[in-house]
């Protein structure tokens, strides 16, 4: 399962609002908020489009550079 942490930083690190965040995936902000309280579901084709957006997001931004950490 994807945590709160990490969706909230992938969110973060695009500097993108919840409700912009939400048209990448096709859902409403309401969904997104809730995805930063209590994580992804872990299973369907929102998982594995937030597994791929976290990775890239990682890739460009390894830990520690590029994200003020």
């Amino acid at each position: 399962m994807i945590s709160s942490q990490q969706v909230i930083a992938a969110r973060k690190s695009v500097r993108e609002s919840q409700e912009a965040f939400a048209a990448r995936f096709g859902v409403d902000q309401s969904t997104v908020h809730r995805w930063e309280r209590v994580g992804v579901p872990d299973r369907g084709t929102t998982l594995m489009a937030i597994q791929r957006v976290i990775s890239e997001i990682e890739g460009l931004h390894p830990v520690g550079e590029g994200t003020g950490q």
